[in-house]
């Protein structure tokens, strides 16, 4: 039945299902009610996270994080039980390797705790490090699982993460890291190799740190918050230096995996989820740039959701008017941010109840599309049910409806219906089949 929703209403021809899942939460919870499909969630504890599909521990013979295999659902197999009924109905199966962590995979996963970042005060955090090789090889080590296990069964990966440096970290926003990291010894040994001096590092994020401390207290500085956060960055630069080093190693594992993705299985797609905070933020998106992530994706999935990113924006909006523009408030800053973010949506309170344009949608597809010179299949992704605080908009299929027209319209190559089916509610999922039918009858 779920299939038949899928392909019947939604007009869905691929799917992406959580092989990998490593930020386990409830999936209904608060005011958010079960749509309208069945009771999934209800009654039943958060997902323990971890793999949820079978592997060969041989793939993992070269590094120690090789024990993490879900147990939810009495340890179903997503792969060998469904992709066989996806192929039987001409759909394909993408494995959706999603690798945020959190405070339980570190207590889930043997081995996970030692491959953790170490913060600027020397704590570990909930975070693995990109530069830590037995981490690096647990993520190669997926995708050979992946690949060369189920040959007959993946026809693609779509892998994710939702991370942010150190700087951006500071800054603040709904997908900030805990913790000013990473300063394992790792990472000190990529600085030094780079001629980057760790202890003007430390000091300079440390002098960021009690700054933005202060302007969440509304301790303004004589000179004020931004010119003191300007002249903390030019008397140590290494502060950039350190947050390009871990945006550097971000950029290098993503190459490194779609490099062993494209050995061993060189027609199957490989690409990459993008955080919406990439449309959000002009400091993570000029390190998320898509210029270079066209050397190494076959598709970007940009998260646009436009109904939730409206409460998503002011959200932002409220973590930069409280650190390096906490001279302004959010209302005053937002004229200026719109320009520099080349948007043209409404007013703060009327994005936080209204949700953002389809326009945000259609310019942030040719963003991308630009930016990867057209090389890279962009799908934007349509905001169905993304779960939002009360107050806020939520899902409609006429929202839905021009989303999709907005998507298509800037171009995409394609749309991925998001986030999750179990939120859907299927007069929204109907309402993007339709639409996509349409688009696709007016094209033939």
């Amino acid at each position: 039945k779920l299939l038949d929703n899928l392909q019947e209403k939604g007009n869905v021809n691929t799917v992406f299902a959580f092989t990998y899942l490593s930020d386990p939460t409830d999936i209904v919870t608060g005011d958010i009610p079960v749509p309208d499909h069945g009771t999934f969630g209800v009654g039943k504890p958060p997902s323990t996270g971890g793999a949820n599909y079978d592997y060969d521990e041989k793939y993992f013979r070269n590094t120690t994080i090789k024990d993490f295999r879900s147990p939810d659902d009495n340890y179903f197999n997503v792969i060998s039980a469904v992709a066989p009924k996806m192929k039987s109905r001409g759909m394909s199966f993408f494995a959706w390797d999603y690798n945020n962590t959190s405070a339980r995979m570190m207590r889930f996963i043997p081995g996970f705790t030692e491959v953790a970042e170490i913060d600027l005060y020397g704590r570990r955090t909930d975070s693995a490090c990109f530069n830590h090789p037995d981490y690096r090889a647990h993520l190669t080590g997926k995708i050979e699982s992946l690949l060369s296990g189920y040959p007959n069964d993946v026809d693609g990966i779509a892998w994710g993460c939702e991370r942010m440096g150190p700087l951006d970290n500071l800054i603040g926003g709904g997908w900030a890291t805990a913790g000013i990291s990473c300063f394992c010894s790792y990472c000190r040994a990529k600085a030094r190799e780079r001629g980057i001096s760790i202890e003007r590092a430390k000091q300079g994020y440390m002098k960021l740190d009690t700054l933005f401390r202060a302007a969440q207290k509304k301790q303004r500085p004589e000179d004020g918050f931004f010119v003191t956060f300007w002249r903390t960055i030019l008397e140590f630069p290494e502060i950039l230096s350190w947050h390009t080093l871990w945006t550097d190693s971000y950029h290098e594992v993503r190459a490194e995996l779609y490099g062993t993705a494209k050995t061993l299985a060189p027609k199957k797609p490989f690409g990459f989820h993008v955080v919406q905070n990439v449309t959000f933020s002009p400091f993570y998106s000029a390190v998320e740039e898509y210029a270079k992530a066209r050397d190494y994706a076959d598709f970007i999935k940009v998260a646009t959701y436009s109904n939730a990113g409206g409460g998503r924006m002011v959200s932002f909006l409220n973590h930069l008017c409280s650190t390096i523009f906490a001279d302004m408030s959010p209302q005053e800053f937002l004229p200026v941010y719109y320009k520099m973010m080349n948007y043209n949506e409404k007013g703060y309170e009327e994005i936080l109840a209204g949700g953002l344009s389809p326009d945000y949608v259609a310019r942030e597809t040719k963003r991308a599309i630009a930016g990867t010179g057209g090389t890279v299949q962009i799908y934007p992704s349509v905001d169905i049910d993304v779960p939002v605080h009360a107050g806020q908009h939520k899902t409609t299929p006429e929202s839905v409806r021009a989303e999709i027209e907005a998507a298509f319209g800037a171009g995409a190559h394609g749309v991925v219906l998001s986030r999750e089916y179990t939120e859907m509610w299927l007069k929204n999922l109907a309402a993007a089949g339709e639409t996509s039918r349409r688009i696709f009858a007016a094209k033939a």
